[in-house]
């Protein structure tokens, strides 16, 4: 398999050395240092064609338009990671502020209209797209907790959309303490945007992606979107690995 991923934070390293990681995933580490940088790659990588598909609703013949993104050059690309999503935004957030390093009142709908739009672009990417995004903790009016997105500006609340899975990262600590670190993959009030669109997964699993790409092929689904949130150190990176398959990897 062929990974690209979009190293944003230096948590790579995780993963082992570069050479490591363009070992394992077949492709090298990408890391840009602004919004513009980040944006000027994806143009270099990927480019839109548009698509007619005639579709029989009774007697009538519909003809449908998509438009399609797809790698330049015939370059296959089977999942692309970005590594995370929080630090993507936040470097755009930081082209809007002024001197003092605050942003006006205008500014946050460009914010909300930039995510929106590079969401909508990355959603459309074919294979595999896997965005780690950091969590923050949020107190309601009736005392109870929630945990979500780190990112700023209202795109926090709708994110989930885009994605076919959503998992929250959660770290268990046995007496002895080893640590055992899973994704909540199924919605409660606490865990507002986990789902899993197949239904097949465990409410609390391993964080193994192989599972997850089973899951997707069992569906019949022609891409799989993810998006996993979490606290740092809570194995969102490490768990990058497993999109691997070594068997097959081995095999080759």
């Amino acid at each position: 398999m062929n990974v690209l991923m979009f190293d944003l934070e230096n948590g790579s390293q995780t993963l082992g050395s570069n050479k490591h990681i363009e070992d394992l995933f077949s492709f090298p580490v990408l890391s840009p240092s602004t919004w513009d940088q980040f944006q000027g790659i994806i143009g270099q990588l990927y480019t839109s064609v548009k698509k007619q598909t005639d579709k029989k609703v009774g007697g009538i013949t519909i003809t449908e338009e998509k438009t399609h993104i797809v790698p330049k050059n015939g370059t296959v690309i089977d999942s692309i990671i970005i590594d995370t999503f929080s630090e993507l935004s936040k470097k755009y957030q930081r082209s809007l502020t002024d001197k003092t390093g605050k942003m006006k009142l205008h500014d946050w709908g460009k914010l909300k209209n930039k995510l929106d739009v590079a969401l909508e672009f990355i959603s459309r990417i074919p294979g595999i797209v896997v965005l780690n995004c950091h969590s923050k903790s949020s107190t309601m009016d009736d005392g109870t907790s929630k945990i979500q997105p780190y990112i700023d500006g209202s795109t926090r609340e709708d994110i989930s959309k885009w994605f076919d899975f959503v998992f929250y990262t959660k770290t268990i600590v046995d007496p002895a303490g080893n640590r055992r670190y899973i994704w909540i993959t199924k919605r409660s009030e606490t865990y507002d945007h986990a789902k899993d669109r197949t239904d097949l997964l465990e409410t609390e699993m391993n964080q193994d992606f192989q599972k997850v790409l089973s899951a997707s092929k069992e569906k019949g689904f022609d891409s799989c979107r993810i998006l996993v949130i979490g606290s740092p150190g809570s194995g969102k990176t490490f768990s990058l690995r497993t999109l691997v398959n070594k068997e097959k990897k081995n095999a080759n």
